[in-house]
């Protein structure tokens, strides 16, 4: 009897990443021998019954099997499990034959009536916890876990046992099993990476990276290996190496968007900026920019002193994303290069409404109040700063230059002062300033106290 195969969905970080299909294959009948993981054993024919009354049904079920007509299958399977109460058999291929119908209630009910008449009947253990994978992982540990010891030296038990503990969130137990099916199937791709991704899933990038190496020196086509790798190669911080490892999945797989997204991003935090918006351009050519792609682009303008192009792009992206604050704030900071100050002052308000402790906001605030000629509302502005965090030196720069057009000279001499204290050498310019003002108020400060 054939095999069927069942694509149930794996717990991954990376969507792309499923188990190879065989190590995933039902079984159709019992095997008396260990047979590869990634290469299920071939079934069993029935046994000769000759002059059986049974024979003809058990002929025709078995053909039904084989041409997969599992409906035409499962009246003839029922009737042979009504003649042969105590026969296991028959109930296993009753839930062999639900399973290709997608019947699962009704395979398990078999499944467990066939394990009820023969509890070491090693596929109906495999094939119950393939059935209860998706809606009860537990349970499908235990019929794993039963199905190793009764078939030890087999890689492809240990296997579903690892899956069946990565889905019930016992990851390092999974990664286990994952280990020792791989020692007893050291070639299989499918274990290889089933380890690569449970290891990149919790953490253990370095680990990750090395198995996922490894992947791609048994199978350099893989896409999903250089997947792998280019993301253990990021959740490292191997920014550069990981930018290469996405061009080679890329290669492979163009229309993966959020991979090319990932790449994109990599490359503007490597000030690979016309690389990114290169990226980005692609990206763009198979769909509308998302709100996320035109955040990215706008930024990375910001980043070039491309105002223009940068206030065009956080236009469109706070049309799909109202209410980021960061859009805001990186369109307040916009504005205010554009001098647009009334629209600056809004957007940052507006990033305040949305954040209320984000201080970046408030520092931008500063800045738009300063440059428009509103003092008081550059000083009222830094001391809501100053509740917040210890004012920076920039901070009291502007404190002694807003003081200083107040003609408040003593305050202005003060913030100046501590300024300069402060800031040790870093901002030559505004050091300069703040040295010839000081010398000069503290000039007029000493007339005005001997008058």
């Amino acid at each position: 009897m054939s095999e069927i195969r069942r694509n149930l969905a794996v717990l991954a970080l990376i969507a792309l990443f499923a188990p190879h299909a065989d190590l995933r294959s039902q079984t159709s009948a019992p095997a008396n021998s260990p047979s590869s993981p990634s290469s299920p054993a071939k079934p069993q024919q029935a046994p000769a019954l000759g002059a059986d009354s049974l024979a003809p049904l058990l002929a025709q079920a078995q053909d039904a099997l084989d041409r997969q007509d599992f409906a035409a299958a499962i009246p003839l399977l029922q009737k042979i499990a009504a003649a042969k109460p105590a026969d296991a058999l028959p109930h296993f291929e009753l839930g062999f034959a639900y399973s290709g119908l997608k019947k699962n209630p009704e395979a398990i009910a078999e499944y467990r009536r066939a394990i009820s008449l023969d509890p070491n009947l090693a596929p109906a253990h495999l094939n119950l916890g393939l059935a209860l994978l998706d809606s009860e992982a537990a349970a499908a540990e235990a019929s794993f876990r039963r199905a190793a010891q009764l078939l030890p030296g087999q890689a492809r038990p240990l296997y579903l046992l690892a899956e069946a503990l990565e889905r019930s969130g016992k990851r390092p137990e999974a990664i286990e099993q994952y280990r020792a099916a791989l020692a007893l199937a050291p070639k299989d791709d499918a274990i290889l990476f089933a380890l690569a991704r449970a290891l990149l899933a919790g953490g253990q990038t370095s680990a990750a990276e090395s198995d996922f190496r490894q992947l791609l020196a048994l199978k350099p086509d893989s896409a999903p290996a250089q997947l792998g790798l280019a993301e253990s190669l990021l959740s490292q911080q191997k920014t550069a190496e990981a930018v290469d490892a996405f061009r080679e999945y890329l290669l492979k797989v163009p229309d993966d968007r959020h991979a090319r997204f990932e790449r994109a991003v990599a490359l503007q935090d490597l000030n690979r900026f016309d690389e990114s918006l290169h990226e980005l351009d692609l990206l763009d050519e198979g769909a509308p920019p998302g709100a996320e792609s035109l955040k990215l682009r706008g930024s990375i303008y910001l980043q070039q002193k491309k105002w223009t192009d940068a206030a065009a792009s956080f236009q469109k992206a706070l049309a799909a994303s109202p209410a980021d604050a960061q859009l805001h704030l990186w369109m307040g900071q916009t504005k205010m290069e554009l001098h647009d100050y009334t629209a600056a002052e809004n957007e940052l308000r507006r990033s305040l409404e949305l954040a209320p402790a984000n201080s970046d906001a408030l520092r931008q605030l500063v800045g738009v109040y300063y440059l428009s000629g509103r003092y008081q509302a550059t000083l009222s502005t830094l001391d809501l700063l100053a509740q917040r965090e210890t004012p920076a030196p920039l901070d009291w720069f502007f404190r002694a230059l807003s003081c200083d057009k107040l003609g408040r000279k003593p305050e202005a001499a003060a913030a100046y002062q501590k300024f300069l204290e402060l800031d040790r050498g870093e901002r030559a310019d505004q050091e300069f300033q703040a040295q010839a003002r000081l010398k000069l108020l503290l000039r007029e400060l000493g007339r005005t106290s001997r008058k």
